[in-house]
C-alpha cells in the first residue's frame, strides 16, 4: 500500500516556541513545514516553492509584517497566489485586527496561543 505524498506548509514565525509547536502540529496533519522568519522570507519561499498547500502567516514580525507579505503573495504571486490558503496568526485579539487580516487577503485568523482543534479545523476547511 503506498503512502499518500506529504504536503507542505509554509509559517512565517519569528518566535522559536511557536515555530516547534506548528511544526509539530503539522507535521501530525501530514504536513512538512518551511519556515521563514519575516514577510518578504515567506514570499521568496512561496516563489521558490510551488507545492505549498497553506501558509500560516503571523502578524506582527520584523522587517515585512504578516499583513503586507499577504497584499504581496495575493498580488505579485499570480493565480496561485490568489488560491493559496492564508491563515493568519496573531496575539492581538478583536474584531478591528480580524477584519484588517481578512481585508488583506488572508482566508481565517486564528489568536495566539493558537488552539490546535482550530487550527487543524481551518486547515480542513482550505485545502483539499
Amino acid at each position: 500500500m503506498r503512502k499518500a505524498p506529504m504536503r507542505r506548509a509554509l509559517v512565517a514565525e519569528d518566535n522559536p516556541a511557536g515555530r516547534a509547536a506548528f511544526e509539530k502540529l503539522l507535521g501530525a496533519l501530514g504536513f512538512t513545514t518551511l519556515f521563514a522568519m519575516d514577510g518578504r522570507e515567506a514570499i521568496g519561499l512561496f516563489i521558490e516553492n510551488a507545492d505549498i498547500a497553506v501558509i500560516l502567516m503571523d502578524i506582527r514580525m520584523p522587517g515585512l509584517n504578516g499583513i503586507k507579505a499577504t497584499q504581496e503573495i495575493r498580488l505579485a504571486g499570480g493565480p496561485r497566489g490568489m488560491k493559496i490558503p492564508i491563515i493568519g496568526i496573531t496575539a492581538a485579539d478583536g474584531a478591528e485586527v480580524r477584519r484588517e487580516c481578512l481585508a488583506c487577503g488572508m482566508n481565517e485568523v486564528l489568536v495566539k496561543p493558537v488552539d490546535p482543534r482550530k487550527l487543524v479545523a481551518a486547515i480542513r476547511a482550505l485545502t483539499p
